[in-house]
């Protein structure tokens, strides 16, 4: 019976670990657990409840702030990423109309299209 229990109780720390791993809140919940098991055995956690606590809030905040981050920088990325597409596929129909060869297509560092006959970035105003 002993076994049983043992092996349900790591089964669900396992799952929530897994769980706290990809919201990223490994750490906190490691240290609840911590916490939590430090009060069986001492009294030092009824001691300092408050700081326990601002602690947890402290890290509960970073954990926040890093979904905020990566959060603006998914939307960041997305919308640079599509916006790139569609320059790039401008940028291609524009030198097809202006007869530029399309063969040996380039692009440098900031996107521009790189003209095969010049080697330099296609002037669309110009007209080619």
């Amino acid at each position: 019976m002993l076994k049983l229990i043992l092996s349900i109780w790591f089964s669900m720390l396992s799952l929530v670990l897994r769980i706290a791993a990809k919201l990223r809140l490994t750490i906190p919940v490691l240290y609840l657990l911590a916490i939590g098991i430090s009060t069986v055995f001492t009294d030092w956690a009824a001691q300092h409840e408050q700081q326990i606590l601002w602690g947890l809030y402290a890290q509960l905040f970073l954990v926040a702030l890093s979904w905020i981050f990566t959060a603006v920088n998914a939307l960041r990325s997305r919308l640079n990423g599509d916006c790139a597409e569609d320059d790039i596929a401008w940028q291609l129909r524009r030198a097809r109309e202006l007869g530029v060869p399309l063969d040996n297509i380039r692009f440098d560092s900031t996107n521009n299209l790189i003209d095969p006959r010049t080697g330099l970035p296609v002037n669309f105003s110009a007209g080619g």
